[in-house]
């Protein structure tokens, strides 16, 4: 190298949030070569004038042939993301045809991604000591007292320098101002009062501070309370110290006057924290020690087991016990569920258990606790985490189990936006990348899980016993068609199901009775023209809501009030038809009107801490009977319920899809198992219009087996998963004629390319959804070898159109195992 050789730069790969096909190359400033490591998080300018937070995927010295700009800022010191997460993302883009940029959008908390689109609001709700502000937060904060609000670019021009994010890091995470996507959510940061000796003092001169209480006893035994509460600690809680020292925030006031003690307040953890000692678990039964013992000889062969245990089995037990064996290797443990009303019961057993060392996830926590969670799990605070799907984003440090409970429910699949991955494939792929062991559980396993248990892929170990040898319920089926016709029907309860429910309340047992639609009634129509009240930007039907006298549509949420008189002919014989849970509720309070009735649908569940509430007053029995949707079966576990009723069977049964029969027996078979879980037997009445339906008679018989042996035969005939892989494209415009000619273009490019059985295109069974026309392609691979090639054929067939402008306002969405 010649004495003036210019010297070699370090470049870094780096994902950006945004929807792009590949990942950009940048310099990094000679200040900031050993600092950087894959996974930190920097701030790069992307664009004219754009700034983005992004993480840096590699380091290398290879110089690209073309010009890069530098990177802006670190913004964190340590990265914020592990190798394995980034190769996690990386798999997950490629299987699910998407970008890196939208898993890494789609993983990462709001209060980890920034740009300079972002608003900066000054929080109203901030209660702290500005006082104790340094020289630039101070500054900052004036500032936007003054302006309200402030743009990323303005922060910067104010504070005269580009790298302001641990500035701005600092003023979030005190509360002083939040971003403005946190004011929709009305966050408030959660601050404390703690007491402290004031500066310049210590705790001698606080035992001089006695002469002058002489005559104060109860501020003299406060204090002597605070010195026995500081050892070893700095500060103490005021709401602590009260309560120790019982006595009253007057007599404390009084002491901070005469300069004794100081109070500070300050922003503390918005999780909460589990108070109670830890207990130790049950001892396992005859059935569960003997399942304890195939699944330590089935790790030994295999990294994922299916464990299928019938309702009220005590699979969650063995949970525990793989649990605190994981732990005590040092490994951290995956807890994932399908839905957020599960993490209520689950994290309460666990925390009685393992007690702070469980984190829960989930999205209705707010942006600022997601970050904490984030940090809490990557710092290896949180050694078992319990959440829903995005929980597989989570940076684990030493993941060493996954375990996926209730692995069949079809919630674990994110349908919008991209990525549209399964919480349960995403799971057993990360756990397979982490070395980690892993427990898929459910009394109704998914068929493709049944079929890999049973050729070997999983292994399968199996309980068939409730725990405690309580049978399972004793089920029955109600003919809905005989007791309509006999004029019988108590509204939307048939007499059988109404006697059983009385007798239920008169020996002060429990009862769940099972809706599967929410609102009042379906639709609402004209008797005198036929009239079908329809969304005006969806191709489904108004669904009445009786609580707020509003027609509804499920699918965008418009609303309309309902009217006297027919909009087409203006006739006055409106009626409403089908029934919800909203009338189910209002039936039974009329037919019972002592018993205590709540109901647990999308509607009512809406708060944070809804779900928890209400569970929480269904286990204390402070509620007899509890009505609602898909909700309910779940895996919820109540020990007092005896009596379960299914309304209306028959709307599960004749869903479109190749997984009605399947879904529609693991619904009614799991919410029916919600009864009789302790020292009794259960009852679970099902109502339908055809009770020889074949589901309706495997439900009643248990039988999953023979449930198994129909739908694998089916799926084998007419080639469905397992038998095959699927991709369905859905094509999107707001114009009804581009969409069916992008639609059958799109299938001439793909015809002459593609091994596989190709379906449609055809109008899905809503047709139109908020004004856009919808068009899709269903592809059936059974060479499950040929699947990468075969979805790289159609990236390319889709971006070759997506070049020509005709199509521009065609919106392509893949769906990779729909």
């Amino acid at each position: 190298m010649g004495l003036f050789a210019k010297p070699s730069y370090t470049y870094v790969e780096v994902i950006l949030p945004l929807a792009l096909a590949q990942e950009y190359t940048y310099v990094l400033p000679a200040e900031l070569r050993d600092l950087v490591q894959p996974g930190h998080r920097v701030i790069v300018q992307f664009g004219k004038s754009k700034y983005y937070s992004a993480i840096v995927s590699r380091v290398h010295e290879k110089k690209p042939p073309f010009e890069v700009k530098a990177i802006e800022t670190l913004a964190d010191e340590e990265p914020v993301v592990s190798a394995l997460q980034l190769e996690f993302w990386r798999w997950m883009a490629a299987y699910y045809c998407c970008t890196t940029g939208e898993v890494m959008q789609a993983a990462l908390p709001a209060g980890l991604k920034i740009s300079s689109e972002t608003k900066i609001v000054f929080n109203e709700a901030y209660e702290g000591d500005f006082e104790l502000l340094s020289e630039d937060e101070f500054l900052l904060t004036g500032a936007l007292r003054n302006r309200s609000e402030m743009y990323l670019p303005q922060v910067q021009e104010l504070m005269g320098r580009k790298n302001v994010y641990p500035l701005l890091r600092r003023i979030f995470g005190l509360g002083i101002a939040v971003s403005a996507e946190e004011v929709a959510d009305t966050y408030k940061p959660k601050t404390e009062v703690y007491v402290r000796i004031p500066a310049g003092k210590s705790s001698h001169d606080l035992e001089a501070a006695f002469e002058q209480l002489a005559r104060a006893p109860k501020q003299a035994e406060l204090l002597l309370t605070f010195l026995k509460l500081i050892k070893n600690r700095n500060y103490v809680s005021r709401s602590e110290l009260l309560r120790e020292a019982g006595t009253e925030v007057q007599v404390f006031s009084k002491v901070v006057e005469k300069g004794i003690l100081e109070e500070f307040r300050a922003v503390v953890s918005r999780l909460g924290r589990f108070h109670n000692e830890p207990t130790t678990m049950p001892p396992l039964n005859d059935a569960q020690s003997k399942a304890w013992e195939e699944i330590q000889k089935g790790f030994e062969t295999h990294q994922t087991l299916l464990l299928h245990g019938v309702t009220g089995s005590g699979k969650t037990r063995l949970y525990m016990e793989q649990i605190s064996h994981t732990i005590a290797e040092g490994k951290q443990v995956l807890f994932l569920l399908p839905e957020i009303a599960l993490t209520a019961q689950i994290i309460n057993r666990l925390r009685t258990v393992f007690g702070d060392q469980v984190g829960i996830y989930h999205s209705r926590f707010n942006k600022n606790e997601r970050v904490e969670i984030w940090h809490k799990v990557m710092n290896g605070d949180y050694r078992i985490v319990v959440g829903a799907r995005s929980a597989v984003f989570l940076p684990f440090k030493e993941l060493g189990l996954c375990i996926i409970d209730e692995e069949h429910d079809p919630s674990l699949k994110q349908q919008d936006p991209a990525p549209r991955y399964n919480g349960r494939d995403a799971c057993l792929m990360l756990a397979q990348m982490a070395g980690a062991r892993c427990i898929l559980g459910s009394a109704t396993p998914q068929v493709e899980s049944y079929f890999n248990a049973l050729k070997g892929k999983f292994k399968l170990i199996t309980l068939t016993e409730r725990h405690g040898s309580i049978p399972l319920p004793k089920m029955e089926v109600v003919n809905l068609k005989k007791f309509r016709k006999q004029g019988s029907m108590q509204g939307l309860i048939s007499p059988p199901l109404l006697s059983a429910i009385e007798a239920a309340m008169e020996r002060k047992e429990q009862i769940i009775l099972f809706h599967n639609r929410r609102g009042f009634a379906r639709y609402q129509s004209c008797e005198t023209c036929n009239e079908v009240y329809f969304c005006p930007h969806c191709e489904v039907s108004l669904t009445y809501h009786k609580r707020t006298d509003l027609l509804i549509c499920h699918y965008c949420n418009y609303k309309e009030k309902r009217q006297a008189q027919c909009k087409r002919c203006g006739g006055t014989s409106l009626e409403i038809a089908g029934s919800g849970t909203e009338q189910l509720e209002e039936n039974m309070k009329t037919q019972l009107p002592s018993a205590r009735i709540a109901r647990m649908d999308l509607d009512t569940m809406r708060g944070k801490h809804a779900m928890g509430n209400l569970i929480s007053e269904f286990e204390n029995r402070e509620i007899d009977i509890l009505t609602g949707t898909q909700m309910l079966s779940k895996g919820l576990d109540f020990d007092h319920v005896s009596l379960v009723g299914v309304v209306l069977a028959d709307q599960l049964l004749f869903y479109p899809g190749f997984r009605a029969a399947e879904r529609a027996f693991q619904v009614l078979t799991q919410v029916a198992g919600r009864a009789g879980r302790k020292e009794k037997q259960g009852r679970a009445i099902i109502q339908t219009f055809d009770p020889e339906n074949p589901v309706i008679r495997q439900v009643v018989a248990q039988n999953y087996a023979g449930m198994y042996r129909d739908e694998i035969a089916l799926r084998e005939q007419f080639v469905y998963p397992p038998f095959a892989r699927m991709i369905e494209i859905n094509l999107k415009s707001f114009d009804e004629r581009l969409v069916e000619k992008a639609a059958d273009k799109l299938l001439t490019l793909l015809l002459p390319q593609l091994s596989g059985i190709l379906l449609g295109p055809s109008e899905p069974v809503v047709s139109r959804i908020r004004n856009q026309y919808l068009r899709e392609i269903l592809l059936k691979f059974q060479d499950h070898r040929l699947l990468p090639l075969q979805k790289k054929i159609v990236m390319e067939c889709i971006n070759e159109m997506k070049a020509d402008k005709i199509w521009r306002r065609i919106e392509f969405v893949i769906n990779v195992d729909p």
